[in-house]
This record gives structure tokens, sequence and C-alpha cells, in this order.
């Protein structure tokens, strides 16, 4: 089977934001933007990936077709090995313009729709492929937005709390809505994802209340990213520490875990470099640490994700961003159930198909 067109899709789902306008980089608009890629085959089947975008998309995209897209034509796609040929291949012949960043978030999006194909010639789910569904569903955590502001960021906490989440993730750096939004949803799981703003001097000031908040885990608190040793402190220090969503490759995963840097790594699979890579994260000794893959998104990224965490990491929780979605390009698959749950799809390749008809409708260009 031959791959014999690529496309790119760039679709903009509108939401509402339970609070107040945010800062946070990934809204534009109210809308969510996504850039999704279909490739066809010779042979009728198309599989569908999705490469990370929001702000990013059309430096993305530009890569895709400019450096990705015209190696891939005509190869032949008929296997899992034939995907680990081609993923070794782009790198090999990419690696002069960077080895992460654009060039791999490019790469991990044709890496998704690649096995989404061969879960289809093979009529199993990706889970399957990669050994079989440990569980059918997974605890979902409420990934808020960024609001600065301790009265919203209560507000918007408690009302997650309302509406079925168990586990409350913010994307605060200040610590007053970090202790109002403890205090709103009680003893429930408390995670804050700091987004790297911080400096090793910046939490010495406030240490005592960041312990006082009795959180779940602490993520990304350090600028830069890949302050390994100031990470492994604050591990020392007490406080369970979570990383990985700007690392690319399986290679930054095992310096990041020789350096005991993280209790939770968190490889982002539109990111990282696809499915085959998080496959290659998940068989490096892991030491103290966790996977907990990254997920703030809507397309066939979080429904690898879905796929992965189901049959390589079934303990972990599944991370789902807090809107409401106007348009869902799975129907509904990123809902929670009554117990603050969401469940796996079984269909061939990423489980389910995206609609047709919102991909159509929300279609930027």
């Amino acid at each position: 089977m031959k791959i014999i067109n690529i496309k790119t899709i760039i679709i903009g789902l509108p939401f509402e934001n339970p609070g107040p306008d945010s800062s946070f980089a990934i809204a534009d608009k109210n809308l969510l933007k996504t850039l999704l890629i279909k490739i066809e085959t010779d042979k009728g089947i198309i599989g569908w990936g999705e490469s990370f975008g929001y702000t990013s998309i059309a430096a993305t995209e530009t890569t895709l077709h400019s450096m990705v897209i015209p190696h891939l034509i005509g190869k032949e796609i008929n296997s899992i090995e034939d995907i680990h040929k081609i993923n070794k291949e782009l790198q090999l012949k990419l690696h002069v313009f960077g080895r992460y960043g654009i060039t791999i978030f490019a790469l991990s999006g044709i890496d998704i729709a690649l096995w989404d194909i061969i879960g289809k010639i093979e009529k199993k789910s990706i889970a399957e492929l990669l050994g079989g569904l440990k569980v059918e569903s997974l605890k979902a955590y409420a990934s808020l937005f960024l609001y600065d502001d301790p009265k919203a960021t209560a507000d918007v906490s408690s009302k997650a709390v309302n509406d079925g989440y168990k586990i409350i993730k913010l994307h605060e750096n200040k610590i007053p809505p970090i202790l109002s939004s403890r205090e709103a949803i009680g003893n429930l799981p408390l995670m804050v994802d700091v987004n790297c703003v911080w400096s090793e001097e910046d939490i010495k000031k406030i240490i005592t209340p960041l312990k006082e908040s009795n959180l779940y885990w602490l993520e990304e608190p350090l600028w830069p990213p890949e302050n390994y040793k100031g990470l492994s402190k604050l591990r020392d220090e007490g406080f369970t520490i979570a990383s990985g969503e700007n690392s690319c490759t399986a290679h930054q995963f095992a310096e990041m875990i020789s350096n005991n840097a993280s209790d939770i790594l968190q490889p982002s699979v539109t990111k990282v470099g696809g499915i085959s890579e998080i496959i290659k994260i998940n068989k490096l000794k892991l030491k103290n640490s966790r996977i907990v893959p990254h997920s703030p998104y809507f397309g066939p990224g979080f429904m690898a994700t879905l796929q992965i965490i189901g049959s390589l990491t079934p303990e972990s929780e599944i991370e789902r961003l807090y809107v409401d979605l106007k348009a869902d390009l799975y129907n509904g698959a990123s809902n929670i159930d009554s117990k603050g749950n969401i469940s796996i799809p079984i269909g061939h390749g990423l489980g389910m198909e995206p609609n047709i008809e919102i991909i159509e409708k929300y279609s930027i260009k």
C-alpha cells in the first residue's frame, strides 16, 4: 500500500470559557485551532494525524509542506515496521533543521496518521497494536485556563468539581489563586502548571505557602524547563514534580530521568515525535517516575493519547482542557462520565473517525 496524497487542514473549534477572559496562549478569539493531517493511500485507507498547533500552526504547516510531505509521497506503508522506518528516515534527513521544536511537531502528526492507517489495515485499535487495552476508561483532570485572579480561579475550580471532575489542574504562577483554588475544592487532588516562569530564587520566597497548598503535583515550575538540577532539588524538598511537555524525543526524557528531574513524565504525542516516540519513552528505565502524557487538545492527538494510556500506562490520568466545546470533532469522546472518567473508544486505528461535517464547517482554509 502506498501513500498517494497528504493534506493539511486547519480547523477552529468554537468553545466557551467557563471563566473570565484569559491570556492563556492556546486560545484565540474563543477558537481552539487544530492542525489536522490527512494521509491517503492507494487502497482507499485514510489516516488522521495532528501536529501541535495553536499559535505555531502556520510554521508547522509550512514545515510539513516544504520539508516533510515531499519525502512521503509514494512510500510503502503496510506495517508497524514501515512506520518506524519512515520515522527514522525523516529524523535523519531533517536533523540539520533542528532536532526539536517545529520539525518534530510536524513529524508527530505524520506518525499519528500512519499508526491510524496500520490499525485500519489490521482491523485493530492502536491500543491493540500496542499490546491491548488494560483499562476501559481513564480518570480525567480538568485543565483550567490561566486566570491570574483568586476569585475567578476559585469559581472555575468549584464549577469543574460541580461538573463531575475529581482532579483539578491550574495554570497559575502566583500564590493567591493557587490557595483560593485549594480552599474551594477541599481535599481533592490539585495540580499547578506554572509554565516554566519561576526561577529557583522565586520558589525560595514562596516555598511555605506552596507546600501548604498540598499539591498532587507541581508542573514545570522552573525556567528554563531543562533546568534538571533545579527540578531535582525541588523533588528533594518534597514536591512531586511533573515535566516533559516541552521535551522532544526519547533522548530528552532519558536525560531528564538520569538527572532525577521528574516524578511525572509528560510526553505530548503531538510534540514529542508521535506514538512511536512515546513507545521508546515507555521502554526507558523510569526509576521513580511514571508517564502521564500531556494532552490539551481535541483532535487525533487526544484520541491517540487515550489509546496510548489505555495500553501502555493505564495508571495515568488524562488531561481534559476545561472548556465547553460548541463543535466537537469526535462527538463527545472527550467528555467525562458521572464518575469523572473518559472512556477509551475501541474502533480501528484511533478508535473513532473524525466528524467530516465538523471539519468542513469549521475549516479555516
